[in-house]
């Protein structure tokens, strides 16, 4: 008893968390693959300045000192010799740079099971995409996404999913 309480729940959680949704099958009327273009901007970087110096010196002092009362007067003489290094680091700004780049992209119109006519969007930076040729096709719809059943040459089933946009 045991062993089919198990068993039913086993089977009831893999229907549960099943990946697979119902299937539908499509008519696909036109497709064309096409670019989109964006851009982007990398912020600049401000231009720094560093200095550093280095004094070295000497002082020689000759003479004679003669203390009269509340007067002092000095007799010599007084030789200074300095020296500054000074040395500066730049590293210069940078300006902000722009950048356009192309995404690939695929539209596809079709006719559901319903009758509709809809506009499918497929990105190829985000996601794979096939160039479609008209036809039928099965097809899972899940929200506004319907994953397309397309084969390779290998015969391989590839699922595409696609973005519905409106109808046409």
């Amino acid at each position: 008893m045991k062993k089919l309480i198990l068993i039913m729940f086993i089977s009831l959680a893999a229907l549960a968390f099943g990946k697979d949704k119902p299937t539908v099958t499509i008519q696909i009327v036109d497709s064309q693959a096409s670019t989109r273009e964006f851009t982007y901007t990398t912020p600049g970087k401000a231009g720094t300045s560093n200095t550093t110096c280095n004094t070295n010196g000497t002082a020689d002092t000759s003479g004679n000192a003669t203390s009269y009362g509340d007067n002092t007067s000095y007799n010599g003489s007084t030789n200074l010799n300095a020296n500054t290094n000074c040395t500066t680091t730049s590293t210069p700004a940078t300006p902000p740079q722009t950048y356009a780049s192309y995404i690939a992209q695929e539209n596809v119109r079709a006719i559901m099971p319903d009758g509709s006519h809809v506009a499918l969007w497929c990105q190829a930076g985000f996601r794979r995409c096939a160039n479609l040729r008209p036809g039928k096709y099965t097809a899972e719809i899940d929200g506004s996404s319907v994953r397309i059943c397309a084969f390779d040459l290998s015969q391989k089933v590839h699922k595409i999913k696609y973005k519905d946009v409106g109808g046409w």
